[in-house]
């Protein structure tokens, strides 16, 4: 606010102006509270648009924070600048993971007890995923499924793949040394064609659809415990970094041989 002698002065400048040249008291003293009013009125309306835009900051941080946990960063970022994200096709690597005779995990251990070891688990699982360029895309029970090469491409997608599930599986064995529990779990991986979008209204999510999603997830249920199952295509571009097994063919799928990863070379 202006102080008392500048604002004084101001009015009687102004008037001075005028063709009546002597003012009243009054009428100073009306001019003088009519001016304070215009400028206290002015301040209080611009601390009204701080305090209004420091919220709509902090708001839209929080929304994008939001975002950001429940998208990948790149697909948050397209819906928040252009309000959606168009589906498109995919080149990349699909993995499955599932715990093996889950159904009687569940009959030995209280639900309070198992449901906290399924998220030590699959935290663990979420930090190791990402780091090694996966993207999660959901749990479903005791599933566990991501991608590499989508939405961001690259081109060793199968090669990291291939990495991420042998670290899976070194995870849940110290896990259960530590932990003193006996989970197993069979790892599945398939290369291919896949269309990609983000599904759902009240919790959207990163979605991949296409039949050889269902190839990884058979590889999946075919595999064995403790091991890393791929198909042929996923084997072909990641032969030179890895040592595997051929393991035959799936089933009904004699066209499609399988392998074990043995270890990296």
């Amino acid at each position: 606010m202006r102080k008392f002698p500048d604002t004084f002065n101001l009015i009687i400048e102004q008037l001075k102006s005028n063709e009546r040249s002597t003012p009243t008291l009054k009428e100073l003293l009306s001019i003088y509270f009519e001016t304070l009013a215009k400028i206290e009125d002015d301040n209080l309306q611009k601390k009204l648009l701080r305090e209004l835009i420091e919220r709509y900051v902090t708001l839209e941080k929080k929304v994008d924070i939001l975002l950001k946990n429940t998208l990948p960063e790149t697909i948050a970022e397209e819906i928040k600048y252009k309000g959606r994200f168009l589906p498109r096709p995919y080149r990349c690597t699909i993995l499955f993971t599932d715990f093996v005779r889950f159904t009687k995990l569940v009959e030995q251990i209280q639900k309070e007890v198992l449901i906290d070891l399924l998220d030590i688990i699959f935290k663990g699982f979420d930090d190791l995923v990402p780091n090694l360029g996966g993207t999660k895309i959901k749990t479903m029970g005791d599933a566990y499924m991501a991608v590499f090469g989508a939405p961001i491409q690259y081109e060793d997608h199968a090669v990291m793949a291939v990495k991420a599930g042998l670290a899976l599986q070194n995870f849940l064995s110290s896990f259960n040394k530590e932990n003193k529990q006996s989970f197993q779990m069979r790892v599945g991986i398939h290369t291919g064609e896949i269309m990609g979008g983000v599904v759902g209204k009240e919790r959207m999510q990163f979605d991949v659809f296409g039949d050889d999603v269902n190839i990884a997830s058979r590889l999946e249920s075919s595999g064995m415990a403790g091991e890393v199952n791929v198909s042929h295509t996923t084997y072909s571009l990641a032969k030179g970094y890895f040592e595997f097994i051929e393991r035959g063919s799936l089933k009904n799928k004699a066209d499609m041989k399988a392998y074990f990863v043995v270890k990296s070379i």
